[in-house]
């Protein structure tokens, strides 16, 4: 299969087998030998994946941001890449979202912010 990298996965919103939103691709891990064609292995999730494609100073208060909010800011979030069910204008992956670590950043501003929201 033929895929335009930036047009057809970075920054395209991710959903899981349900169709519930993950996020976005922030990032594409690839790998490559001197025998075979490039292969992308997985995609990324993350501040800090986001972060390194920023100019300064937007990198580094992004990366900031990310370490104070995320209990594991310093490794994106990996998904293989042969998850991929549909491209498209979303990116679905076979995955259980509500069980991803995908979602532990989201859960963790919900427990730790959110909740302490008089009225929320």
């Amino acid at each position: 299969m033929d895929i335009a990298l930036v047009r057809d996965l970075l920054d395209k919103q991710l959903v899981d087998r349900e169709g519930e939103p993950l996020g976005r691709v922030d990032g594409i891990v690839m790998s490559y030998s001197a025998d075979a064609p490039p292969r992308i292995t997985h995609l990324e999730l993350g501040a800090q994946t986001l972060a390194r494609r920023l100019p300064n100073p937007f990198r580094s208060i992004l990366a900031w941001l990310g370490r104070r909010l995320s209990p594991r800011a310093s490794e994106p979030y990996r998904i293989e890449a042969d998850r991929i069910i549909q491209l498209g204008r979303v990116v679905k992956i076979d995955i259980d979202g509500a069980r991803s670590a995908a979602r532990e950043t989201e859960r963790w501003v919900r427990d730790h912010i959110i909740s302490r929201i008089p009225g929320s």
